[in-house]
């Protein structure tokens, strides 16, 4: 009984290799691929201008000042005293002709004046949800803005801080 086994497992065994068996006793078929490769030029972004807020009075209220992407300023602040001065930050950002690109801005950022901070947030560019295409040439213009959250009773200084810019090819 033990050898009826025996034989029923080594046929059923012999019969799962002789695919395998067949398969290596036939002729060997070969084909080709191919393979290629495009080069681009890495993409890269210069800061043309900053980020600015201008000059305002120390308010006794807690305000903001929203400089957006497209230069209008908005505020519940008096600005009156010193009109001028906001503007958005300007980069050029270069990288291959038509090719699409996102670009990543800081939620926020606190800016210093060596002893007291004020919030920069609601950063934003001049592109829809931060996706863009290169021009012809292989240039895109990009603007950022944001809202500074200035405190009632904000201490006088000259108030700094960096924010990074990030940009990635699609």
């Amino acid at each position: 009984m033990f050898r009826t086994y025996l034989s029923g497992f080594l046929a059923l065994f012999a019969g799962l290799l002789a695919p395998q068996a067949l398969a290596q006793s036939s002729d060997t078929m070969t084909v080709s691929g191919s393979s290629q490769v495009r080069v681009v030029e890495p993409i890269s972004i210069v800061n043309i201008s900053d980020l600015r807020f201008g000059a305002l009075m120390q308010p006794a209220a807690a305000g903001i000042v929203d400089v957006n992407p497209d230069g209008s300023v908005s505020s519940n602040l008096d600005l009156s005293t010193f009109p001028n001065g906001r503007a958005p930050a300007r980069f050029t950002v270069l990288g291959e002709s038509r090719r699409r690109f996102i670009i990543f801005v800081p939620n926020r950022i606190d800016i210093s004046n060596g002893t007291s901070t004020m919030r920069v947030d609601r950063f934003r560019t001049n592109l829809d949800l931060g996706f863009g295409r290169f021009d012809a040439v292989g240039s895109y213009d990009l603007y950022v803005g944001g809202r500074l959250q200035v405190n009632a009773n904000q201490e006088p200084g000259t108030y700094s801080g960096t924010f990074e810019v990030a940009v990635l090819y699609l």
